[in-house]
């Protein structure tokens, strides 16, 4: 009797005649019975067996963390993106979804502990700076950078990208003014990277 056809046995393994191999096999909601692993350890994703070596399982990775400003009256707006330890970060992000509103200013900084404005600084969310569906980052800083980013016309280097110790990337916005309408994102683009040694000859 198939796996399929005895429906007291909900899961398990069963012998696969193609591959020759003991599968560990699951239910889904059709009732088909679906790999998730096999003897050897490989591992199935509908019911592909997954290629990928340990090195490119393993392998370094692009990831991004994004923070959502939305205006709702004077103030200051904070929002933090964790970057583990050993981080590189690729870009910094900030789009404008919205213009805001408030009556008197309402302008951005991006940076960390160290340098509260090293990435952008004194970024206008009510005009001019970035108007709605409007963006800047490293290569297009609208003339914005801070400490750490040089005019991309200039020869643009981006300093303290990588640290080896962790740290929080760290966008504010302080309004003046009553304002409701703003929305601006601000996302992270980074990478963990997993070094291979050099080879000294």
């Amino acid at each position: 009797m198939s796996l399929l056809a005895n429906k007291q046995i909900t899961k398990g393994w069963h012998f696969d005649s193609t591959s020759r191999k003991w599968v560990y096999g699951v239910y889904n909601s059709s009732g088909a019975v679906k790999k998730v692993f096999d003897e050897d350890g490989a591992l199935y994703q509908e019911d592909t067996k997954l290629t990928a070596t340990a090195a490119q399982l393993n392998s370094t990775k692009v990831e991004s963390q994004s923070v959502l400003f939305t205006e709702a009256g004077a103030g200051t707006y904070t929002g933090t993106v964790a970057l583990p330890a050993g981080a590189v970060v690729v870009d910094i992000i900030v789009h404008a979804i919205a213009l805001w509103a408030a009556a008197t200013s309402a302008e951005m900084i991006v940076g960390d502990a160290v340098d509260d404005n090293g990435f952008f600084t004194g970024v206008d969310l009510k005009a001019t700076d970035l108007l709605a569906a409007e963006s800047i980052s490293f290569a297009q800083t609208g003339g914005l950078e801070g400490a750490d980013l040089d005019d991309p016309a200039a020869g643009a280097h981006v300093r303290r990208r990588y640290l080896a110790t962790a740290r929080n990337i760290i966008g504010k916005v302080v309004s003046v003014g009553a304002g409701t309408t703003g929305r601006t994102l601000m996302t992270v683009v980074y990478t963990v990277p997993v070094p291979v040694a050099s080879v000294k000859t």
